[in-house]
């Protein structure tokens, strides 16, 4: 039986790993240029790197195709670790308001004119960080529900997107912002991939390398306590990796919505429950829903753009509905 499950979870993580190729390849090939996909075949083959088809490819589409992996990878796995430290099946990093929170600090940091580098960075991590700890000691307190705790996170999301968007109309130099909220890799360069994927990966190999610690969270405090685990050390550490990951997808991607809903019950509803291979395989959905989710972004008004974070939100309300009604369903 363990052999089966761990050939099926096996085949389950390749099948993802070559979809996700699959989409990288094609997203290079969709697009508003004029170049067509004959005409980059041909220049990729040609090896001609002053053609502008192949230009097309390298400066503009690659990278945002590899951001929208890393991003979405980090926000599938930051929403599985969230619902597993406030143990609440609606968490996610926009669900609970640590996006908004951190694209609330960087827009302040936007406004004051304050030049810290890093594409902001460093306010992103400390908006983040405030978010999560909030969110963590409202989790332990409370014990009305993953409903309330899920509402409360809306209600700071709904204040931070409202202050947002006072501070755009109140002053010119956060007027910019109002299309980078809905979220977008749009314009991605390789500065940002830079920056994002050193940061996001070692996340990620740290969150895999823990993972049966931090699942141990969602078994309750005195389960956890029992395991031998120290139970606030490895909250405290797990709130530091989602911060680490919804602060570097907002600063370099904008506050992109329900991927961290979504994925994490999507894996658990396909393998079950398995610590080891719950992360990895999140992030692989993660990086593939955010890639499938740019092309489509790029095709729906084309020759327009229309923010990845309208798709991913298309997919993800309905489901953040359906979770709502079951978790009610399952308290009376």
């Amino acid at each position: 039986m363990k052999r089966d499950s761990l050939v099926m979870r096996g085949g389950f993580a390749l099948a993802l790993f070559l979809a996700l190729l699959g989409a990288l390849v094609g997203s290079l090939f969709v697009g508003a240029s004029s170049q067509s996909p004959a005409a980059i075949v041909q220049a990729t083959l040609s090896g001609d790197f002053r053609n502008p088809a192949l230009e097309t490819v390298l400066y503009v589409r690659l990278p945002r195709g590899i951001l929208a992996i890393f991003v979405g990878a980090a926000l599938a796995v930051a929403g599985a670790i969230m619902q597993l430290v406030t143990r609440n099946p609606l968490a996610s990093p926009q669900t609970l308001g640590v996006n908004a929170t951190a694209a609330l600090a960087m827009v302040i940091t936007i406004v004051l004119g304050v030049n810290i580098g890093g594409t902001g960075m460093i306010p992103a991590f400390l908006g983040a960080f405030i978010g999560g700890i909030a969110v963590t000691l409202f989790s332990i307190v409370t014990r009305r529900g993953p409903v309330v705790l899920a509402l409360a996170g809306m209600a700071v999301h709904l204040l931070c997107t409202a202050l947002i968007q006072a501070l755009a109309v109140l002053n010119e130099r956060a007027v910019d912002v109002v299309f980078w909220m809905n979220g977008s890799v749009a314009g991605a360069q390789w500065e940002k991939v830079y920056l994002a994927a050193p940061m996001i990966g070692i996340t990620l190999v740290v969150s895999f390398l823990f993972s049966r610690s931090i699942q141990a969270l969602g078994l309750g405090r005195e389960i956890a306590t029992g395991l031998g685990l120290h139970y606030v050390r490895t909250m405290l550490a797990a709130t530091v990796l989602v911060t680490m990951l919804a602060g570097t997808s907002v600063a370099v991607a904008g506050p992109i919505g329900f991927v961290g809903l979504v994925i994490p019950h999507v894996i658990r509803n396909t393998i079950g429950r398995a610590p080891a291979w719950e992360f990895p395989l999140c992030a692989l959905a993660g990086a593939l829903l955010l890639v499938l989710a740019d092309i489509g972004a790029r095709v729906i008004m084309w020759p327009t753009e229309t923010p990845v974070g309208v798709l991913t939100a298309l997919i993800g309300a309905p489901v953040f509905l359906l979770l709502a009604r079951s978790v009610g369903r399952r308290k009376k």
